[in-house]
C-alpha cells in the first residue's frame, strides 16, 4: 500500500489507534461502534470507522482485510456511503464464534437490512471489489485475491454523482478488534 495513494481518503469518525507496518494500516475498532440504522426500533448506529474516498462516475474500488480473531459481530469490509440514511457495506461477520458468514447490508431512508452466507471456518483474510458501471453497483468478494465471487447487484435509490467508497471496522459489543487494511486501490 503506497502511502501516497492514501493521501486522497479521509476518514468518518477515525479511530484512535491507526499505525503503519510492513503489512499495511493497522486499525483497532473502537468498542461499541457499527453501521446499522432501523428507525422502526429506535436503533441508529453511525459511528464505526470508514476510511474513503470520493468517487465520480464509474470506478472500482478494490480492497482487502486481515484480521487475527474476531468475535461476535466485529466487522471489517468495503462500503459506500451517500449520507447517514443511504449506505452499503459488505464485510465477514461472527453471527456465532464459530463460523464465520460474509454479510452484506443495505441501508436506504434509514432502514437497513442484512443478508449472510456462510464462509469456510478459519478465514482470516478477504479481498472486496466494489464497481459502479452505468449506475448499477456490482459487489464481489474473494478469498485468493484472484477469482472473485459476485455477493451482490444493486441500485441506490437516491444516487449520486459523486459518492464516498472505501474501507470500514467496526466492534459493536467488543474491545480491540484489530485488523490491517493491506492494500486499497481506486480506479
Amino acid at each position: 500500500m503506497l502511502l501516497d495513494d492514501l493521501k486522497k481518503f479521509d476518514w468518518l469518525n477515525e479511530p484512535e489507534n491507526v499505525r503503519f507496518d510492513e503489512t499495511g494500516m493497522r486499525v483497532v475498532a473502537k468498542c461499541r461502534t457499527d453501521f446499522w440504522n432501523c428507525v422502526r426500533y429506535d436503533f441508529i448506529k453511525d459511528d464505526g470507522h470508514f476510511f474513503f474516498c470520493y468517487a465520480v462516475d464509474d470506478f472500482c474500488c478494490d480492497l482487502n482485510w486481515e484480521f487475527e480473531k474476531a468475535e461476535l459481530f466485529d466487522q471489517c469490509g468495503i462500503m459506500l456511503r451517500i449520507d447517514e440514511n443511504n449506505w452499503f457495506k459488505a464485510s465477514v461477520m461472527y453471527e456465532n464464534e464459530e463460523v464465520p458468514m460474509l454479510a452484506t447490508s443495505m441501508t436506504t431512508n434509514g432502514l437497513s437490512d442484512l443478508a449472510t452466507v456462510p464462509l469456510p471456518v478459519g478465514i482470516k483474510r478477504v479481498w472486496y471489489r466494489l464497481k459502479r458501471y452505468k449506475g448499477c453497483y456490482i459487489a464481489s468478494y474473494s478469498l485468493d485475491g484472484e477469482n472473485y465471487v459476485q455477493m451482490r447487484k444493486f441500485y441506490l435509490l437516491y444516487d449520486t454523482d459523486e459518492v464516498k467508497v472505501g474501507a470500514y471496522i467496526c466492534s459493536p459489543q467488543h474491545e480491540d478488534f484489530e485488523a490491517v487494511l493491506r492494500g486499497v486501490e481506486m480506479s
